[in-house]
């Protein structure tokens, strides 16, 4: 006779399917969004409450929400629906982006808006999550300029990077949501 049962048995226990999906989602997140975290404590505390902890679980739960495409366990990031920034002030129309070798350049419209002002500072970040570096313009640029030109680090010069640009006014408390200005494959 053939047991069917058997209450000494033990129950083998599989992890859910949906704990797995989630703890890859939270680690895909926090990975790709953990090199980032200064501009992300400084850019989203309004929406943290002016707490850094609660700024970045805000910017890791709008990642989760947006960003994150596919089925367990393919699921990934989508660079182009992450917001490293966010806020209130307009962002201008991006009219080119040109890579050279040692410098990335971006040209924008600097359109009239209630909210936008010319003085508000315009920021690049330069991001490669393969070669664990992320960067910023050192330089002050301003929304009246119309455009940004920033050096790359040589390691950007070998390796592939997203890059991301937002506002800012000039007391640095208001910014712009993130635009994403791509991917940039190594030129060599």
């Amino acid at each position: 006779m053939e047991f069917f049962f058997d209450k000494h048995t033990p129950k083998k226990q599989k992890e859910p399917y949906g704990k797995l999906a989630s703890q890859q989602k939270m680690r895909l997140a926090m990975t790709f969004l953990h090199p980032l975290r200064p501009i992300i404590n400084e850019s989203w505390a309004k929406y943290g409450e002016g707490k850094k902890t609660k700024a970045f679980g805000q910017a890791l739960r709008k990642v989760i929400q947006d960003a994150i495409e596919g089925n367990y366990p393919d699921q990934r990031i989508i660079p182009d629906r992450v917001l490293i920034s966010m806020g209130t002030v307009p962002l201008s129309p991006i009219t080119d982006v040109v890579r050279s070798e040692a410098s990335l350049e971006v040209y924008f419209e600097n359109q009239a808006h209630p909210m936008a002002k010319d003085g508000d500072e315009v920021t690049i970040i330069a991001y490669s999550p393969d070669l664990g570096i992320g960067a910023k313009n050192d330089q002050i640029c301003s929304r009246k300029d119309g455009r940004i030109e920033v050096e790359l680090p040589p390691q950007f010069e070998q390796g592939a990077f997203h890059a991301y640009l937002f506002f800012r006014d000039i007391k640095k408390n208001n910014f712009s949501k993130s635009y994403y200005l791509g991917y940039f494959e190594p030129l060599i």
